[in-house]
């Protein structure tokens, strides 16, 4: 006979089997998600799961390493926290240490755990502790949304190949800038991909030193076209005049 089992059971909560799961195009997502499922089973449902702890689970590791790989596939872990960050089934906090050091902690998206979080953040429940590291220099802070999450909300879906180019574009710019140039994207009603690409790149070789300017002149809900035609973004502009 068959020896019996020593691994536990995972609960999977319904929202996730019917409501996201289906949703799920990236393989990764669906795996970072399934690990997140079991280190809470293995702990407490409710105890936040230290982002570096993920990314070295040695069975989600195996889970995403091609035959014959060399290296871990952290980075294909992280892009799988973020996509999960974007459809809001984790959330996110960070913390820093007296080293200077920010550790990033997650949380499955339940209606207990988002209460929990904002404790976090009253301090009403005290910060978790950091693996590692002895003590906490500051509150903890809710990770901002993620960049995938701002652009499925203002931009259109997140597709395979949307969610390659924003994670290269992490890799590129600082993640403030990508934020800035999806909400640049709407506020000119050019909604897609390739405007926000251009403004990156003009950002990255001509700088934003007219940045408060531009912050002003947007605030006051009027666009001319004409006033920006010498500006940082003219060459943007003139091609779609």
């Amino acid at each position: 006979m068959p020896e019996a089992s020593d691994k536990q059971d995972v609960p999977i909560p319904e929202w996730f089997l019917y409501d996201t799961a289906p949703k799920i195009r990236e393989m990764v997502e669906m795996q970072v998600m399934l690990a997140c499922f079991r280190l809470a089973a293995e702990f407490s449902e409710t105890e936040p799961i230290a982002e570096a702890r993920l990314v070295q689970d040695e069975r989600l590791n195996q889970a995403l390493r091609f035959d014959g790989a060399t290296t871990l596939p952290d980075g294909e872990i992280k892009r799988g926290i973020e996509l999960a960050l974007a459809r809001d089934t984790l959330l996110a906090f960070s913390l820093e240490t007296q080293a200077g050091r920010r550790v990033r902690w997650l949380l499955i998206a339940t209606e207990e755990n988002r209460m929990r979080l904002r404790r976090y953040e009253s301090g009403a429940l005290p910060a978790p502790e950091l693996p590692d590291e002895s003590d906490v220099a500051g509150p903890v802070v809710r990770s901002r949304p993620g960049v995938f999450r701002l652009y499925e909300q203002n931009i259109g879906l997140v597709t395979p190949i949307i969610a390659d180019r924003l994670v290269e574009a992490l890799e590129l710019y600082p993640e403030q800038w990508i934020e800035d140039a999806i909400g640049a994207a709407v506020s000119y009603n050019r909604r897609n991909w390739r405007y926000i690409q251009r403004i990156l790149e003009t950002w990255a070789t001509e700088g934003r030193t007219n940045e408060a300017n531009r912050r002003d002149q947007s605030s006051t809900g009027d666009f001319d076209p004409e006033r920006h035609l010498s500006g940082p973004y003219a060459h943007i502009f003139r091609r779609h005049r």
